[in-house]
């Protein structure tokens, strides 16, 4: 794929990986929108359009959807990257806590996805990109709602892989542990996992097992 004026949604794109990968796609010409909780720490980031989302509320993806088309007319690449974390073990979490663990981690992918592709299919092409996890998702000590919420997405993924169509491209990508605000313990910078992102866009495979 040629990403040189191709219309780039990322979600959670304030911070971490979502900030890295949007700089890396504006930095290949891409029409980048970017999403965060708030836009106040998108304003120095030179994408094309900036967008509120509270993604704990799935009707908010629906609404970023709605912005993002009124702004550039398509989504030729989503990537679902905003996440949440809260560790504790399942005894000890809230079901509010775990309710939202899932609506950020999966329902809104899921809502994003369902409203983007139909325009993908029209056009015949399109990428979805999830942000997987599956170092945990296998299940982790202290780490129940998280883990389980990646395990769902990383099924959301083959399914959105299978039911895509012909000319989309559906991957999971494994960032590995990356120092975010997630993972402050993490191995590796966000720019160098950003890059390995980008060029799989650019190679644009479907995969059943999460690219690296």
């Amino acid at each position: 794929m040629e990403l040189s004026g191709k219309v780039c949604l990322v979600t959670g794109a304030s911070r971490g990986i979502g900030r890295a990968t949007a700089s890396a796609l504006i930095g290949r010409g891409a029409i980048v929108a970017a999403a965060a909780t708030t836009t106040e720490r998108l304003a120095d980031l030179g994408a094309s359009s900036t967008h509120a989302a509270d993604l704990t509320d799935p009707a908010h993806a629906l609404t970023l959807t709605d912005e993002v088309l009124a702004a550039h007319g398509r989504v030729d690449v989503l990537i679902c990257n905003a996440a949440v974390r809260i560790d504790g073990r399942v005894d000890e979490l809230t079901l509010d806590e775990v309710d939202r663990s899932f609506q950020v981690n999966v329902l809104s992918p899921f809502a994003l996805a369902a409203a983007v592709l139909p325009g993908m299919r029209e056009r015949g092409e399109g990428t979805l990109v999830t942000l997987l996890a599956p170092m945990v998702s296998g299940g982790r000590r202290g780490m129940g709602a998280y883990a389980a919420s990646k395990a769902a997405l990383a099924s959301l993924t083959q399914t959105l892989r299978q039911e895509s169509g012909s000319g989309i491209t559906v991957f999971g990508f494994d960032p590995g542990w990356v120092r975010t605000d997630l993972a402050p313990d993490g191995e590796e910078d966000p720019g160098p996992v950003a890059e390995r992102l980008v060029e799989h866009l650019v190679t644009a495979r479907s995969a059943r097992e999460p690219l690296r």
